[in-house]
């Protein structure tokens, strides 16, 4: 052989070598390795393509790559990557495929151009890995680090990275927030802990919203966080929910416990603009619910601990005047215009309590509200005033129409309507000479309360709006509901005289009624003065103490019954 023949001989081989070593790499790499056209068609694969994917060489080779797509990705998302492709020569990123099984999973995918010398492409080269474990490690790590692992809850991470996002948007709607402090004893034996704890994670949770945010802080120590309330009512409200959740005994396993529960309550921004400043004084907060007794909370502000306790005294008041009865009935005439001619009743609740004196119902009936005793005390108030006006009926001496104040959250609740129907059943009351009285703000977001409105309508029950003019209603809403009289509130009937723009409204609130054909009631009318005027211009039904006060039943026919 001479030495060209021994050259060629020796390029040969190198080049065979490099193709053996080539073929090598491919075939033994851990990452697919895919092979195609310019069109996408498969050309070669290797094994550990086959194992990702689960097809055969085979059953590839020839088809396009579309076969692989999972559905989680639009168009859009293919075409930007074989545009970035066509600009760079490569593209690589994360993307969601699908294996012959159906089964879907993610892969890291790099995809490269070969190019003749020309800068045209001969060929793609795609290069799959299977990061489906490493996905789901890092997600045990966001588990670890973000949240408890008993319970589930949110770790004191996660709480301030959530305190942090709501605390910005309240300072930018000016609302307020609230951080309770929770604290819960329970004595169980060691290895039913984790049992208790759990289920102190589970009864917290289903008392609190879901925007609300409960976190595990320590071994029966928990945060919440309460979010777009409007002071320590809201947060107190919050607080006695969580505490009757855990009156009863928890049980675990085969033992009744019965925990023992504090809670500390600051509110962010008064009491601190962090989350550090916020949580010490929920803590020394707590403190103060813990010396005084097994269930019990405090605020960080001495005033507001004060207002909490008087509240909590006056609910468990409350609680037993509606379960005994002991509340009671005046009722306050309203008359025509002249003042001459009775046309209404109107019922009110008054509360005089052994310990507490008399409450106003300016102080009970928002707490009613509040804590979910205005459906009970609302159907006792019906049913206590239809029995009256029967009476009243029965001896000839009953005025036409007997009003009634309703509550939002009465016309809230579903069934509200069917148990009125059942009340005018029970007392033979007649729908024909009653009147639902409910305030303004009803009207803000009348979607909820149409349909009550309207089957009460339906009824035969009249509907007036009380405290007309203090809200915000569109008249829109005025008109699509079937009210029949508007009530001025006593606060502009009172300044009669005295203000010259407070004297215009009370012209354009009757203009407006005049224009719907309502009957307009002006409340708290005390001289002739303010008579005069509201008859001038043009009110048609009086109520105040220039006519009648609130009086008990007999009073009233006593007093009244004549005119």
């Amino acid at each position: 052989m001479g030495i060209m023949g021994a050259f060629a001989f020796g390029v040969t081989r190198v080049a065979t070598t490099d193709l053996e070593l080539a073929h090598i790499v491919f075939s033994s790499a851990a990452e697919g390795i895919c092979i195609t056209d310019t069109e996408a068609r498969v050309l070669a694969v290797n094994d550990a393509f086959c194992r990702l994917t689960g097809y055969s060489a085979q059953e590839v080779k020839g088809r396009k790559l579309s076969m692989l797509q999972s559905g989680r990705h639009g168009p859009e998302f293919y075409e930007n990557m074989w545009q970035t492709i066509g600009e760079t020569g490569r593209w690589q990123g994360e993307i969601w495929n699908r294996r012959k099984n159906g089964e879907v999973y993610p892969e890291w995918l790099s995809i490269s151009a070969v190019c003749d010398a020309a800068g045209e492409p001969l060929h793609y080269v795609g290069v799959l890995t299977d990061i489906g474990q490493i996905m789901a490690e890092q997600a045990q790590l966001r588990e670890l680090a973000y949240f408890d692992p008993l319970t589930r809850l949110p770790n004191r991470t996660l709480f301030r990275d959530r305190f942090e996002q709501v605390a910005r948007r309240a300072l930018r709607e000016m609302k307020q927030l609230g951080m309770l402090m929770i604290e819960v004893v329970g004595h169980t034996e060691l290895e039913s802990r984790d049992d208790f704890t759990k289920a102190l994670a589970d009864i917290l949770l289903a008392e609190l919203r879901e925007t609300d945010t409960l976190a595990r802080v320590g071994e029966h120590e928990f945060l919440v966080l309460i979010e777009g309330i409007d002071g320590p009512r809201s947060a107190s409200v919050t607080a006695n929910h969580l505490l009757k959740a855990l009156e009863r005994p928890i049980q675990v396993g085969s033992a009744a416990v019965y925990p023992s529960v504090c809670i500390g309550i600051s509110l962010y921004p008064m009491d601190g603009h962090d989350m550090e400043s916020l949580m010490t004084a929920a803590d020394t907060a707590m403190l103060q619910a813990r010396s005084r007794g097994r269930h019990a909370y405090s605020f960080y502000s001495a005033e507001m601990t004060a207002y909490a306790n008087e509240r909590m005294l006056l609910e468990r008041r409350l609680r037993v005047a509606i379960a005994n009865k002991s509340l009671s009935l005046v009722y306050q005439p309203l008359f025509d215009s002249l003042g001459q001619r009775l046309v209404a009743a109107e019922a009110l609740v008054r509360w005089h309590d052994p310990e507490l004196g008399v409450v106003g119902p300016e102080r009970f009936v928002p707490l009613a509200e509040d804590v979910g005793l205005i459906h009970a005390l609302g159907e006792w108030v019906m049913r206590e005033a239809f029995t009256t006006y029967r009476g009243w009926r029965e001896k000839g001496v009953a005025p036409p129409v007997l009003s009634i104040n309703v509550s939002a959250r009465q016309l809230e609740r579903a069934d509200f309507v069917e148990s009125v129907a059942a009340l005018l059943h029970e007392t033979g009351m007649e729908a024909a000479h009653l009147e639902f009285e409910f305030r303004e703000s009803v009207l803000l977001d009348v979607a909820y309360v149409v349909s009550a409105l309207e089957a009460l309508s339906d009824l035969g029950i009249r509907l007036s709006i009380d405290g007309f003019g203090t809200g915000f209603s569109p008249l829109s809403n005025l008109q699509s509901l079937p009210v029949s009289k508007l009530n001025i509130d006593r606060s502009f009937v009172g300044l009669i005289g005295q203000d010259q723009d407070n004297d215009t409204l009370i012209r354009a609130i009757v203009r407006v009624a005049q224009t719907l054909g309502l009957t307009v009631v002006a409340e708290g009318v005390e001289t002739e003065g303010q008579a005069g005027f509201l008859r001038d211009e043009g009110c048609n039904e009086f109520q105040g103490y220039l006519l009648g006060r609130a009086v008990e039943a007999d009073d009233f026919v006593r007093y009244f019954s004549g005119r």
